[in-house]
């Protein structure tokens, strides 16, 4: 495993702005020297400025390594249903949503749900990709918030519609060195790896609740949030259940599927 020397200059921090000294460096997409910086202050791990995720992306949304995606989206989708009918929601966007397969999972359950991503077509949901509603009721992303070069300025992206709820997955940084699996450096599309304390403060500064589940983030509007709905979901978001809940989800009929499908050759014939 290729590793180089870091850059003996200290950084800042793109999340909250605090000192942020080099760590170490790892050789990112085979060829480039990257510098990772920790913040002494929110305690979030970050790369270099990533000049790089132009080529990082190439063509599609996805790292060629990453063979989960599709098992992913499927627990995704029962996760995202589960709060749904946990709190009694039904706008959805999953923001950064890639080919929309997730999309279409939840809107075949019924759900009003939609798809956002710059860098993949909607290829499952053509047709979603415009939600007709100011605010939603959920705003998902999933492995979507260690992609954002920015963070300071893109988590706007995700909160400042003021979404009810929002349900993440990253995996939280917690002082793991160079070798940890998440950097993910061949891809070089992890550019900012948050701690515990830092989604806090993400919480604090939109004014939501964070909730820590089991392989989840769960980000309540805190006029919103009911406390003992919470706990309960801390307890339910785990693989065991979630599988029930996707076995369940299989066995309904897709009620959602034929109806979209009546919706989208009606607008075909122009029918509003």
């Amino acid at each position: 495993m290729a590793e180089a020397a870091p850059v003996a200059t200290d950084g800042r921090c793109r999340l909250c702005g605090g000192a942020a000294p080099a760590v170490f460096a790892r050789r990112v997409l085979g060829r480039l020297d990257v510098t990772y910086y920790r913040c002494a202050a929110c305690a979030s791990l970050q790369t270099q400025a990533p000049t790089w995720l132009a080529e990082a992306y190439g063509p599609g949304n996805l790292a060629t390594i990453d063979a989960g995606a599709a098992q992913r989206s499927l627990f995704n989708a029962a996760a995202a249903y589960l709060v749904a009918r946990l709190f009694g929601l039904r706008d959805i966007v999953d923001f950064g949503g890639g080919d929309g397969l997730l999309c279409r999972l939840l809107r075949d359950q019924g759900l009003d749900a939609y798809v956002r991503d710059q860098y993949a077509a909607a290829t499952y949901a053509q047709g979603y990709t415009e939600a007709p509603f100011a605010q939603a009721d959920l705003v998902t992303a999933f492995e979507v918030v260690e992609h954002f070069a920015q963070p300071d300025e893109d988590l706007q992206r995700i909160f400042g519609a003021r979404p009810r709820f929002a349900l993440l997955t990253t995996e939280l940084y917690a002082g793991q060195g160079p070798d940890w699996w998440y950097l993910a450096p061949a891809s070089g599309q992890h550019v900012f790896f948050y701690s515990r304390q830092a989604m806090l403060r993400v919480g604090e500064r939109f004014g939501y609740r964070v909730v820590f589940c089991p392989h989840y983030i769960l980000l309540a509007r805190l006029d919103q949030a009911a406390a003992w709905r919470l706990g309960l979901l801390q307890r339910l978001l785990r693989g065991s259940f979630l599988r029930l809940v996707l076995a369940a989800m299989f066995l309904r009929p897709a009620r959602g599927a034929w109806t979209d499908r009546q919706r989208l050759e009606a607008r075909r014939h122009g029918a509003p």
